[in-house]
Protein backbone atom coordinates (compact mmCIF):
# COMPACT_ATOMS: atom_id res chain seq x y z
CA UNK A 1 0.00 0.00 0.00
CA UNK A 2 1.39 3.41 -0.96
CA UNK A 3 0.58 4.98 2.38
CA UNK A 4 2.47 2.28 4.37
CA UNK A 5 6.05 3.23 5.33
CA UNK A 6 9.09 2.25 3.21
CA UNK A 7 11.36 0.70 5.85
CA UNK A 8 14.93 -0.58 6.00
CA UNK A 9 13.50 -4.10 6.03
CA UNK A 10 11.72 -3.43 2.73
CA UNK A 11 14.92 -1.86 1.38
CA UNK A 12 16.73 -5.18 1.89
CA UNK A 13 14.10 -6.91 -0.25
CA UNK A 14 15.02 -4.85 -3.32
CA UNK A 15 16.94 -6.94 -5.92
CA UNK A 16 20.00 -4.71 -5.73
CA UNK A 17 20.20 -5.13 -1.93
CA UNK A 18 19.50 -8.87 -1.71
CA UNK A 19 23.19 -9.75 -1.20
CA UNK A 20 23.56 -7.10 1.50
CA UNK A 21 24.15 -8.12 5.12
CA UNK A 22 23.10 -6.33 8.32
CA UNK A 23 26.23 -5.98 10.47
CA UNK A 24 24.53 -4.33 13.45
CA UNK A 25 21.51 -2.27 14.47
CA UNK A 26 18.90 -4.85 13.51
CA UNK A 27 16.55 -3.17 16.02
CA UNK A 28 16.15 -0.37 13.49
CA UNK A 29 14.91 -2.43 10.57
CA UNK A 30 11.51 -0.72 10.94
CA UNK A 31 13.03 2.73 10.46
CA UNK A 32 11.27 4.52 7.61
CA UNK A 33 13.28 5.90 4.69
CA UNK A 34 12.31 9.26 3.18
CA UNK A 35 15.60 10.19 1.47
CA UNK A 36 18.78 8.60 0.09
CA UNK A 37 22.21 10.22 -0.32
CA UNK A 38 25.81 9.16 -1.05
CA UNK A 39 28.61 10.18 1.33
CA UNK A 40 32.22 10.43 0.28
CA UNK A 41 33.35 13.20 2.64
CA UNK A 42 34.50 12.57 6.22
CA UNK A 43 31.97 14.85 7.96
CA UNK A 44 28.29 15.31 7.09
CA UNK A 45 27.45 17.43 10.16
CA UNK A 46 24.69 19.86 9.24
CA UNK A 47 23.80 18.05 6.01
CA UNK A 48 21.97 14.99 7.28
CA UNK A 49 18.16 14.77 7.32
CA UNK A 50 15.68 12.71 9.34
CA UNK A 51 14.83 9.27 7.91
CA UNK A 52 17.76 9.40 5.47
CA UNK A 53 19.65 6.39 4.06
CA UNK A 54 23.38 7.05 3.61
CA UNK A 55 25.26 5.00 0.98
CA UNK A 56 29.08 5.10 1.10
CA UNK A 57 32.15 3.25 -0.18
CA UNK A 58 34.00 4.03 3.06
CA UNK A 59 36.67 5.91 1.13
CA UNK A 60 36.41 9.03 3.32
CA UNK A 61 36.97 7.03 6.54
CA UNK A 62 39.52 4.51 5.27
CA UNK A 63 42.38 6.10 7.27
CA UNK A 64 40.25 7.06 10.28
CA UNK A 65 37.58 4.37 10.74
CA UNK A 66 36.46 6.02 14.03
CA UNK A 67 34.84 8.73 11.87
CA UNK A 68 32.13 6.14 11.20
CA UNK A 69 31.23 6.47 14.87
CA UNK A 70 30.91 10.24 14.44
CA UNK A 71 28.60 9.66 11.46
CA UNK A 72 26.39 7.39 13.58
CA UNK A 73 26.32 9.99 16.38
CA UNK A 74 25.12 12.66 13.95
CA UNK A 75 22.53 10.34 12.40
CA UNK A 76 21.22 9.51 15.85
CA UNK A 77 20.89 13.22 16.60
CA UNK A 78 18.82 13.99 13.49
CA UNK A 79 16.91 10.68 13.34
CA UNK A 80 18.62 9.01 10.37
CA UNK A 81 17.39 5.69 8.95
CA UNK A 82 20.44 3.50 8.10
CA UNK A 83 24.01 3.38 6.70
CA UNK A 84 24.86 1.14 3.72
CA UNK A 85 28.65 0.76 3.37
CA UNK A 86 30.94 -1.19 1.03
CA UNK A 87 33.24 -2.55 3.75
CA UNK A 88 35.37 -4.67 1.38
CA UNK A 89 36.28 -1.75 -0.89
CA UNK A 90 38.41 0.45 1.38
CA UNK A 91 37.55 -0.20 5.03
CA UNK A 92 37.86 -4.02 5.35
CA UNK A 93 36.81 -4.09 9.03
CA UNK A 94 34.16 -2.01 10.83
CA UNK A 95 35.28 -0.74 14.27
CA UNK A 96 33.69 -2.52 17.22
CA UNK A 97 32.66 0.85 18.65
CA UNK A 98 30.71 1.61 15.46
CA UNK A 99 28.91 -1.74 15.73
CA UNK A 100 28.07 -1.01 19.37
CA UNK A 101 26.69 2.42 18.53
CA UNK A 102 24.72 0.98 15.63
CA UNK A 103 22.97 -1.41 18.04
CA UNK A 104 22.50 1.25 20.71
CA UNK A 105 21.10 3.85 18.29
CA UNK A 106 19.02 1.28 16.37
CA UNK A 107 20.54 2.58 13.13
CA UNK A 108 21.35 -0.44 10.94
CA UNK A 109 24.85 -0.79 9.48
CA UNK A 110 24.45 -2.66 6.19
CA UNK A 111 27.37 -4.30 4.36
CA UNK A 112 26.84 -4.16 0.59
CA UNK A 113 28.89 -6.00 -2.05
CA UNK A 114 31.72 -3.89 -3.48
CA UNK A 115 30.95 -4.85 -7.08
CA UNK A 116 27.48 -3.23 -7.10
CA UNK A 117 27.75 0.34 -8.50
CA UNK A 118 26.68 3.00 -6.04
CA UNK A 119 24.54 4.64 -8.73
CA UNK A 120 22.49 1.42 -8.98
CA UNK A 121 21.95 1.43 -5.23
CA UNK A 122 20.81 5.06 -5.01
CA UNK A 123 18.80 4.84 -8.22
CA UNK A 124 16.84 1.82 -6.99
CA UNK A 125 15.98 3.55 -3.71
CA UNK A 126 15.10 6.84 -5.45
CA UNK A 127 12.80 4.99 -7.85
CA UNK A 128 10.90 3.42 -4.96
CA UNK A 129 10.68 6.71 -3.06
CA UNK A 130 9.49 8.68 -6.09
CA UNK A 131 6.91 6.04 -7.06
CA UNK A 132 5.62 5.86 -3.51
CA UNK A 133 5.45 9.65 -3.24
CA UNK A 134 3.55 9.83 -6.51
CA UNK A 135 1.14 7.17 -5.23
CA UNK A 136 0.64 9.08 -1.97
CA UNK A 137 -0.06 12.27 -3.90
CA UNK A 138 -2.60 10.44 -6.06
CA UNK A 139 -4.33 9.12 -2.96
CA UNK A 140 -4.28 12.54 -1.34
CA UNK A 141 -5.71 14.03 -4.53
CA UNK A 142 -8.53 11.48 -4.44
CA UNK A 143 -9.15 12.30 -0.78
CA UNK A 144 -9.16 16.00 -1.60
CA UNK A 145 -11.73 15.40 -4.34
CA UNK A 146 -13.94 13.51 -1.89
CA UNK A 147 -13.57 16.35 0.65
CA UNK A 148 -14.43 18.93 -2.00
CA UNK A 149 -17.51 17.05 -3.19
CA UNK A 150 -18.82 16.74 0.35
CA UNK A 151 -18.32 20.46 1.03
CA UNK A 152 -19.90 21.55 -2.25
CA UNK A 153 -22.90 19.36 -1.46
CA UNK A 154 -23.00 20.80 2.10
CA UNK A 155 -22.45 17.44 3.82
CA UNK A 156 -20.07 18.47 6.59
CA UNK A 157 -21.10 15.59 8.87
CA UNK A 158 -19.99 13.03 6.26
CA UNK A 159 -16.74 14.98 5.82
CA UNK A 160 -15.96 14.53 9.51
CA UNK A 161 -16.72 10.81 9.30
CA UNK A 162 -14.37 10.48 6.30
CA UNK A 163 -11.59 12.29 8.20
CA UNK A 164 -12.04 9.89 11.11
CA UNK A 165 -11.84 6.88 8.80
CA UNK A 166 -8.70 8.13 7.03
CA UNK A 167 -6.88 9.02 10.24
CA UNK A 168 -8.24 6.03 12.23
CA UNK A 169 -9.52 8.19 15.07
CA UNK A 170 -12.48 10.24 16.24
CA UNK A 171 -12.83 13.73 14.71
CA UNK A 172 -14.95 16.85 15.09
CA UNK A 173 -15.44 20.31 13.60
CA UNK A 174 -15.60 23.07 16.22
CA UNK A 175 -16.86 26.63 15.84
CA UNK A 176 -14.97 29.78 16.86
CA UNK A 177 -15.95 29.32 20.51
CA UNK A 178 -14.86 25.69 20.53
CA UNK A 179 -18.38 24.23 20.47
CA UNK A 180 -18.87 20.97 18.54
CA UNK A 181 -20.66 21.52 15.22
CA UNK A 182 -20.38 17.98 13.86
CA UNK A 183 -18.41 14.93 14.94
CA UNK A 184 -17.93 11.20 14.63
CA UNK A 185 -20.16 9.05 16.83
CA UNK A 186 -17.67 8.40 19.66
CA UNK A 187 -15.96 11.78 19.75
CA UNK A 188 -15.30 13.21 23.22
CA UNK A 189 -13.87 16.63 23.94
CA UNK A 190 -11.84 15.12 26.78
CA UNK A 191 -9.93 12.96 24.28
CA UNK A 192 -8.79 15.72 21.90
CA UNK A 193 -5.12 15.09 21.06
CA UNK A 194 -4.65 17.61 18.24
CA UNK A 195 -6.60 20.69 17.20
CA UNK A 196 -5.90 22.59 13.97
CA UNK A 197 -7.28 26.07 13.41
CA UNK A 198 -9.32 26.69 10.25
CA UNK A 199 -8.33 30.13 8.99
CA UNK A 200 -9.33 32.47 6.19
CA UNK A 201 -6.62 35.09 6.01
CA UNK A 202 -5.73 35.92 9.60
CA UNK A 203 -9.21 35.17 10.95
CA UNK A 204 -9.86 31.86 12.72
CA UNK A 205 -13.33 30.60 11.75
CA UNK A 206 -13.23 27.27 13.56
CA UNK A 207 -11.17 24.19 14.39
CA UNK A 208 -10.66 20.57 13.34
CA UNK A 209 -10.04 18.31 16.34
CA UNK A 210 -8.90 14.66 16.33
CA UNK A 211 -8.46 12.12 19.10
CA UNK A 212 -4.93 10.96 18.32
CA UNK A 213 -1.59 12.67 17.91
CA UNK A 214 -0.11 12.03 14.48
CA UNK A 215 3.40 10.62 14.31
CA UNK A 216 5.91 12.76 12.45
CA UNK A 217 6.59 9.99 9.94
CA UNK A 218 2.90 9.49 9.13
CA UNK A 219 3.11 11.73 6.08
CA UNK A 220 -0.13 10.57 4.47
CA UNK A 221 -2.10 11.35 7.64
CA UNK A 222 -0.51 14.80 7.88
CA UNK A 223 -1.31 15.52 4.24
CA UNK A 224 -4.91 14.37 4.71
CA UNK A 225 -5.25 16.56 7.79
CA UNK A 226 -3.90 19.59 5.93
CA UNK A 227 -6.26 18.93 3.03
CA UNK A 228 -9.18 18.63 5.45
CA UNK A 229 -8.30 21.95 7.11
CA UNK A 230 -8.06 23.65 3.69
CA UNK A 231 -11.42 22.25 2.57
CA UNK A 232 -13.03 23.27 5.87
CA UNK A 233 -11.76 26.81 5.29
CA UNK A 234 -13.74 26.75 2.03
CA UNK A 235 -16.79 25.40 3.89
CA UNK A 236 -16.58 28.16 6.52
CA UNK A 237 -16.14 30.77 3.77
CA UNK A 238 -19.25 29.48 1.99
CA UNK A 239 -21.17 29.60 5.26
CA UNK A 240 -19.96 33.12 5.95
CA UNK A 241 -20.98 34.27 2.49
CA UNK A 242 -24.43 32.70 2.84
CA UNK A 243 -24.83 34.26 6.27
CA UNK A 244 -23.86 37.71 4.98
CA UNK A 245 -26.29 37.33 2.08
CA UNK A 246 -29.06 36.27 4.47
CA UNK A 247 -28.31 39.20 6.79
CA UNK A 248 -28.49 41.63 3.86
CA UNK A 249 -31.83 40.15 2.79
CA UNK A 250 -33.12 40.40 6.36
CA UNK A 251 -31.93 43.99 6.61
CA UNK A 252 -33.58 44.91 3.30
CA UNK A 253 -36.84 43.25 4.34
CA UNK A 254 -36.86 45.02 7.72
CA UNK A 255 -36.22 48.41 6.10
CA UNK A 256 -39.09 47.79 3.65
CA UNK A 257 -41.31 46.62 6.50
CA UNK A 258 -40.60 49.70 8.62
CA UNK A 259 -41.09 52.06 5.71
CA UNK A 260 -44.44 50.51 4.83
CA UNK A 261 -43.46 49.57 1.25
CA UNK A 262 -43.33 45.78 1.73
CA UNK A 263 -46.60 44.43 0.31
CA UNK A 264 -49.63 42.44 1.43
CA UNK A 265 -49.92 40.60 4.73
CA UNK A 266 -49.72 37.01 3.42
CA UNK A 267 -46.65 37.79 1.32
CA UNK A 268 -45.01 39.60 4.26
CA UNK A 269 -45.52 36.65 6.59
CA UNK A 270 -44.19 34.22 3.97
CA UNK A 271 -41.04 36.30 3.44
CA UNK A 272 -40.59 36.77 7.19
CA UNK A 273 -40.74 33.02 7.71
CA UNK A 274 -38.27 32.34 4.89
CA UNK A 275 -35.79 34.92 6.20
CA UNK A 276 -36.11 34.04 9.89
CA UNK A 277 -37.68 37.40 10.78
CA UNK A 278 -39.71 37.42 14.04
CA UNK A 279 -43.45 37.32 13.38
CA UNK A 280 -46.37 36.17 15.47
CA UNK A 281 -49.85 37.06 16.59
CA UNK A 282 -48.57 40.39 17.95
CA UNK A 283 -45.49 42.48 17.25
CA UNK A 284 -44.17 45.96 17.91
CA UNK A 285 -41.08 48.11 17.31
CA UNK A 286 -38.50 49.47 19.73
CA UNK A 287 -36.17 52.27 18.61
CA UNK A 288 -32.85 52.62 20.47
CA UNK A 289 -30.43 55.52 20.07
CA UNK A 290 -27.94 57.60 22.08
CA UNK A 291 -29.43 60.37 24.20
CA UNK A 292 -29.02 63.85 22.72
CA UNK A 293 -25.89 64.65 24.74
CA UNK A 294 -24.16 61.50 23.44
CA UNK A 295 -25.04 62.11 19.77
CA UNK A 296 -22.26 64.68 19.57
CA UNK A 297 -19.61 61.97 20.03
CA UNK A 298 -20.15 60.82 16.42
CA UNK A 299 -18.00 57.81 15.56
CA UNK A 300 -17.77 56.63 19.17
CA UNK A 301 -21.53 56.20 19.38
CA UNK A 302 -21.63 54.62 15.91
CA UNK A 303 -19.28 51.90 17.19
CA UNK A 304 -21.48 51.45 20.25
CA UNK A 305 -24.60 51.00 18.11
CA UNK A 306 -22.85 48.46 15.86
CA UNK A 307 -21.73 46.44 18.92
CA UNK A 308 -25.25 46.63 20.35
CA UNK A 309 -26.76 45.47 17.05
CA UNK A 310 -24.45 42.44 17.02
CA UNK A 311 -25.72 41.45 20.47
CA UNK A 312 -29.34 41.92 19.38
CA UNK A 313 -28.82 39.74 16.29
CA UNK A 314 -26.98 37.09 18.33
CA UNK A 315 -29.86 36.86 20.83
CA UNK A 316 -33.16 35.01 20.55
CA UNK A 317 -33.76 35.19 16.78
CA UNK A 318 -37.41 34.10 16.96
CA UNK A 319 -38.50 37.07 19.08
CA UNK A 320 -36.32 40.04 18.08
CA UNK A 321 -34.40 41.28 15.04
CA UNK A 322 -32.75 44.68 14.60
CA UNK A 323 -31.58 46.97 11.82
CA UNK A 324 -29.52 50.15 11.88
CA UNK A 325 -31.42 53.04 10.29
CA UNK A 326 -30.15 56.62 10.32
CA UNK A 327 -28.13 56.58 13.56
CA UNK A 328 -30.61 54.47 15.55
CA UNK A 329 -31.50 50.79 15.91
CA UNK A 330 -35.05 49.68 15.11
CA UNK A 331 -35.89 46.33 16.73
CA UNK A 332 -38.84 44.27 15.54
CA UNK A 333 -40.20 42.35 18.55
CA UNK A 334 -42.87 39.71 19.00
CA UNK A 335 -44.89 39.57 22.21
CA UNK A 336 -47.61 37.55 23.88
CA UNK A 337 -49.04 40.63 25.64
CA UNK A 338 -51.80 42.99 24.55
CA UNK A 339 -51.77 45.46 27.43
CA UNK A 340 -49.33 48.37 27.44
CA UNK A 341 -48.13 47.79 31.01
CA UNK A 342 -46.88 44.25 30.28
CA UNK A 343 -45.38 45.33 26.98
CA UNK A 344 -43.53 48.21 28.69
CA UNK A 345 -42.26 45.83 31.40
CA UNK A 346 -40.98 43.46 28.71
CA UNK A 347 -39.16 46.30 26.92
CA UNK A 348 -37.62 47.56 30.18
CA UNK A 349 -36.29 44.09 31.04
CA UNK A 350 -34.85 43.64 27.55
CA UNK A 351 -33.07 47.01 27.48
CA UNK A 352 -31.70 46.40 30.97
CA UNK A 353 -30.26 43.06 29.86
CA UNK A 354 -28.71 44.69 26.77
CA UNK A 355 -27.10 47.52 28.71
CA UNK A 356 -25.73 45.36 31.51
CA UNK A 357 -23.92 42.90 29.23
CA UNK A 358 -21.50 43.05 26.32
CA UNK A 359 -18.87 45.64 25.54
CA UNK A 360 -18.93 49.18 26.93
CA UNK A 361 -21.82 48.55 29.33
CA UNK A 362 -21.27 51.98 30.91
CA UNK A 363 -21.84 53.68 27.53
CA UNK A 364 -24.88 51.50 26.86
CA UNK A 365 -26.55 52.86 29.97
CA UNK A 366 -26.73 56.24 28.24
CA UNK A 367 -28.93 54.89 25.46
CA UNK A 368 -32.64 55.80 25.29
CA UNK A 369 -35.51 53.77 23.87
CA UNK A 370 -38.90 54.51 22.36
CA UNK A 371 -41.59 51.79 22.20
CA UNK A 372 -44.44 51.69 19.68
CA UNK A 373 -47.81 50.10 20.16
CA UNK A 374 -48.60 46.44 19.48
CA UNK A 375 -49.87 45.47 16.01
CA UNK A 376 -51.41 42.18 14.91
CA UNK A 377 -50.56 42.63 11.22
CA UNK A 378 -47.07 42.98 9.77
CA UNK A 379 -48.30 45.42 7.15
CA UNK A 380 -49.21 47.78 10.03
CA UNK A 381 -45.82 47.54 11.76
CA UNK A 382 -44.68 50.80 10.14
CA UNK A 383 -47.22 52.56 12.40
CA UNK A 384 -45.57 51.03 15.49
CA UNK A 385 -42.20 52.21 14.15
CA UNK A 386 -43.44 55.78 13.76
CA UNK A 387 -44.93 55.66 17.24
CA UNK A 388 -41.60 54.50 18.69
CA UNK A 389 -39.83 57.40 16.96
CA UNK A 390 -42.43 59.84 18.27
CA UNK A 391 -42.06 58.42 21.78
CA UNK A 392 -38.32 59.08 21.61
CA UNK A 393 -38.67 62.57 20.18
CA UNK A 394 -41.45 63.73 22.51
CA UNK A 395 -39.98 61.91 25.50
CA UNK A 396 -36.70 63.81 25.12
CA UNK A 397 -38.74 67.04 25.50
CA UNK A 398 -41.18 66.24 28.28
CA UNK A 399 -39.59 63.21 30.02
CA UNK A 400 -35.81 63.81 29.66
CA UNK A 401 -34.92 61.71 32.71
CA UNK A 402 -36.67 58.56 31.50
CA UNK A 403 -34.66 56.06 29.43
CA UNK A 404 -37.68 54.19 28.06
CA UNK A 405 -40.78 55.98 26.81
CA UNK A 406 -43.82 54.17 25.45
CA UNK A 407 -45.94 55.96 22.85
CA UNK A 408 -48.96 55.61 25.10
CA UNK A 409 -47.10 57.70 27.71
CA UNK A 410 -47.04 60.69 25.35
CA UNK A 411 -50.39 60.42 23.58
CA UNK A 412 -51.52 63.82 24.87
CA UNK A 413 -48.25 65.47 23.81
CA UNK A 414 -48.58 63.91 20.36
CA UNK A 415 -52.04 65.40 20.07
CA UNK A 416 -50.81 68.80 21.23
CA UNK A 417 -47.90 68.65 18.80
CA UNK A 418 -50.34 68.27 15.92
CA UNK A 419 -52.30 71.22 17.34
CA UNK A 420 -49.25 73.46 17.73
CA UNK A 421 -50.02 77.02 16.68
CA UNK A 422 -53.76 76.65 17.31
CA UNK A 423 -55.18 79.98 18.64
CA UNK A 424 -56.96 78.33 21.57
CA UNK A 425 -53.73 76.63 22.69
CA UNK A 426 -51.90 79.94 22.44
CA UNK A 427 -54.53 81.57 24.67
CA UNK A 428 -54.14 78.84 27.29
CA UNK A 429 -50.35 79.22 27.50
CA UNK A 430 -50.51 83.03 27.49
CA UNK A 431 -53.04 83.18 30.32
CA UNK A 432 -52.00 80.19 32.46
CA UNK A 433 -48.26 79.63 31.95
CA UNK A 434 -46.48 82.80 30.81
CA UNK A 435 -47.49 84.85 33.89
CA UNK A 436 -45.82 82.26 36.14
CA UNK A 437 -42.75 82.07 33.88
CA UNK A 438 -42.41 85.87 34.03
CA UNK A 439 -42.76 85.85 37.82
CA UNK A 440 -40.08 83.15 38.19
CA UNK A 441 -37.68 85.12 35.97
CA UNK A 442 -38.25 88.36 37.90
CA UNK A 443 -38.09 86.97 41.45
CA UNK A 444 -36.03 83.82 41.03
CA UNK A 445 -38.81 81.57 42.28
CA UNK A 446 -39.81 78.08 41.11
CA UNK A 447 -43.55 78.32 40.71
CA UNK A 448 -43.66 76.62 37.29
CA UNK A 449 -41.78 73.47 38.46
CA UNK A 450 -44.06 73.35 41.49
CA UNK A 451 -47.19 73.57 39.33
CA UNK A 452 -45.87 70.94 36.91
CA UNK A 453 -45.19 68.51 39.78
CA UNK A 454 -48.58 69.30 41.37
CA UNK A 455 -50.43 68.49 38.16
CA UNK A 456 -48.39 65.34 37.42
CA UNK A 457 -48.85 63.88 40.93
CA UNK A 458 -52.58 64.53 40.97
CA UNK A 459 -52.39 67.29 43.59
CA UNK A 460 -50.46 65.27 46.23
CA UNK A 461 -48.58 68.03 48.03
CA UNK A 462 -46.46 65.57 50.03
CA UNK A 463 -45.07 63.97 46.84
CA UNK A 464 -44.48 67.43 45.37
CA UNK A 465 -42.36 68.31 48.39
CA UNK A 466 -40.38 65.06 48.09
CA UNK A 467 -39.71 65.65 44.38
CA UNK A 468 -38.61 69.26 44.87
CA UNK A 469 -36.83 68.61 48.20
CA UNK A 470 -38.86 71.26 50.07
CA UNK A 471 -41.15 71.21 53.09
CA UNK A 472 -44.85 70.62 52.52
CA UNK A 473 -45.60 74.07 53.96
CA UNK A 474 -43.39 75.60 51.26
CA UNK A 475 -45.40 73.69 48.65
CA UNK A 476 -48.65 75.08 50.06
CA UNK A 477 -47.19 78.60 50.04
CA UNK A 478 -46.14 78.32 46.39
CA UNK A 479 -49.54 76.97 45.39
CA UNK A 480 -51.15 79.94 47.08
CA UNK A 481 -48.93 82.35 45.09
CA UNK A 482 -49.94 80.50 41.87
CA UNK A 483 -53.62 80.96 42.74
CA UNK A 484 -53.08 84.67 43.35
CA UNK A 485 -51.11 85.28 40.13
CA UNK A 486 -53.44 83.31 37.86
CA UNK A 487 -56.68 83.95 39.71
CA UNK A 488 -57.80 80.33 39.46
CA UNK A 489 -59.02 77.56 41.76
CA UNK A 490 -56.50 74.71 41.63
CA UNK A 491 -59.04 72.29 43.05
CA UNK A 492 -61.38 72.76 40.08
CA UNK A 493 -61.21 69.83 37.62
CA UNK A 494 -61.77 72.00 34.54
CA UNK A 495 -59.01 74.39 35.65
CA UNK A 496 -56.57 71.52 36.22
CA UNK A 497 -57.31 70.11 32.75
CA UNK A 498 -56.56 73.46 31.14
CA UNK A 499 -53.44 73.94 33.23
CA UNK A 500 -52.22 70.43 32.33
CA UNK A 501 -52.74 70.97 28.59
CA UNK A 502 -51.12 74.40 28.69
CA UNK A 503 -48.14 73.09 30.72
CA UNK A 504 -47.49 70.19 28.31
CA UNK A 505 -47.73 72.43 25.24
CA UNK A 506 -45.44 75.05 26.80
CA UNK A 507 -42.82 72.43 27.80
CA UNK A 508 -42.65 71.01 24.28
CA UNK A 509 -42.40 74.44 22.68
CA UNK A 510 -39.75 75.60 25.17
CA UNK A 511 -37.50 72.53 24.75
CA UNK A 512 -37.94 71.91 21.04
Amino acid sequence: MATSPFTVEQLLQLPVFRQAKVLAGSGGLTNEIYYVDAMEIPDLTGWLRPNELIVTTGYSVRHEPFLLCRLLDEMHRVGGAAVAIKTKRFLQDVPAEALRKSDAYRIPLIDIPAEIPSIDLTHSVMEVLVNRQAAVLREVQEVNQQFTNLVLNRRTTELVVLIGQLLHCEAAVLDQEGNVESSTSRFSEREIAEKRSVQVGSRVLGYLAISRRLEEQDRFAHMCLEQAVTILAIEFTIRQSLQLQREREQESFLVDLLSGTSGEEELLRYRAKQLGIPHGARQYVMVIRPCREEERQGETMDDLLHDLLKDIQAGEKTTRRGVLVGGEIAVLCTTAHRDVARQREEAVDYLRALTQSGKRSADRKRLVCGVGGVRERLEEITESYREAQKALRIGSLVRPRERIVHFHDVLVEDLLQDAAGHPSLAVLTQTLIEPLAAYDREYGTELLPTLESFLRTGGQTKRVGEELYIHRNSVLYRLERIRDILGVDLNDAETRLRLDLAMRAWKMAARA
